[in-house]
């Protein structure tokens, strides 16, 4: 391992105008207990002429694979089965980490040597390619009170709030013994590979660390992200949420099922929603009907748990699109609803008076 810590971990799929950038955010890391894969997946731009480039310039540093088209998930179980450092991250090709990241969570984990966390969780920042603003992240109220402070370690299975958190698997920095330990591997060939193994991961942890002061430049509005499908790719989110449903039916006797089947529901619904906005015309009318048949298989005290958690730990407009959504899908005579952008603003406001929400 030439004491590395660390091995980044890059999917690329025609990545040729923003590969270099994230690379070269690595190389320029304060500290050089770092590797890298690139794993090219199938590219058909100059993604591999990039790739290979560096892999040849820094040949202790970057290996460059080449392999036919998997998906980023696929990609991502390439790059675990080669790594061989303690702990791997997962780099997205049109993101880069800040300067510091490789030296502090290098200093953490000495500092914590004796927790031996299996999951480091940071904050990521989110760059907005059409404004070019830096936003904070999506969660980072939720992640501050968790983590008040670099370093600050918590157990998942006794503190189930973190299972609310976004569910970016590029945040996580996994422990390579404990993913192999517990056999962990992505989804392959499917979009939003990152819901499922967001629970399974947790819910494994007894040691998850949180590092707020570094974190990666989330690039959004490049059109390139899982989020910017609008087509069938949409449809995966069924097989996202099989997954998820199926786990959670495996450890309904573990004592902290309560709070995960609360954030499982939680995303679902979340993902389900944001997925039938997004979806264009000619998906969304087969996606509503999808997920009209699927939640019948989703026992309905789900949807009471999340109204029931979700007024102790949400905001009145979250509360209200949940209660919307389900009273939506759950009725056959309601999906209309959601067939037609126009018509759904129009027809939420008709559900809101129904639900007894607008006075």
């Amino acid at each position: 391992m030439d004491g590395k810590l660390i091995t980044f971990i890059v999917p690329a799929f025609n990545a040729e105008k923003t590969l270099t950038r994230t690379i070269d955010s690595i190389l320029k890391q304060t500290s050089n207990k770092y590797k890298v894969i690139i794993i090219d997946d199938g590219s058909k731009d100059r993604t591999g002429e990039i790739g290979a480039a560096y892999s040849q310039n820094y040949p202790e540093i970057i290996t460059y694979v080449y392999q036919d088209n998997k998906g980023l998930g696929g990609a991502r179980n390439q790059g675990m089965r080669l790594a061989d450092t303690p702990y791997i991250s997962f780099l997205d090709s049109d993101d880069w980490i800040m300067p510091r990241y490789v030296e502090t969570v290098a200093l953490q984990l000495e500092m914590h040597n004796f927790d031996k966390p299996e999951i480091v969780m940071i904050l990521p920042l989110i760059y907005n390619e059409n404004s070019k603003q830096i936003l904070d992240w999506y969660d980072k109220r939720l992640f501050e009170e968790l983590f008040p402070e670099d370093g600050v370690c918590i157990n998942p299975q006794e503190e189930t709030k973190i299972y609310c958190s976004e569910v970016s698997q590029c945040r996580k920095i996994l422990q390579l013994e404990f993913v192999r330990k517990i056999d962990f591997q992505f989804r392959e060939q499917v979009k939003w590979e990152d819901v499922y193994p967001h629970f399974y991961l947790l819910s494994n942890c007894k040691c998850c660390m949180g590092i707020g002061s570094v974190g990666f430049y989330y690039r959004k509005g490049s059109g390139q992200q899982i989020t910017a499908s609008r087509g069938r790719e949409r449809m995966d989110l069924l097989i996202v949420f099989d997954d998820l449903l199926n786990y959670i039916k495996s450890i309904e006797r573990k004592t902290y099922i309560q709070g995960i089947r609360y954030s499982a529901m939680r995303a679902i619904v979340s993902f389900a929603n944001e997925g039938i906005r997004m979806a264009d015309m000619d998906t969304r009318k087969a996606l509503v009907k999808a997920l009209y048949q699927y939640f019948k298989k989703i026992p309905k005290n789900y949807d009471r748990l999340l109204l029931k958690e979700g007024k102790k730990r949400c905001g009145k407009s979250e509360l209200r699109q949940y209660r919307i959504f389900l009273t939506v899908i759950r009725r056959r005579f309601f999906l209309p609803v959601f067939y037609d952008y126009i018509y759904r603003d129009a027809s939420e406001k008709m559900v809101k008076k129904i639900l007894g929400k607008i006075k």
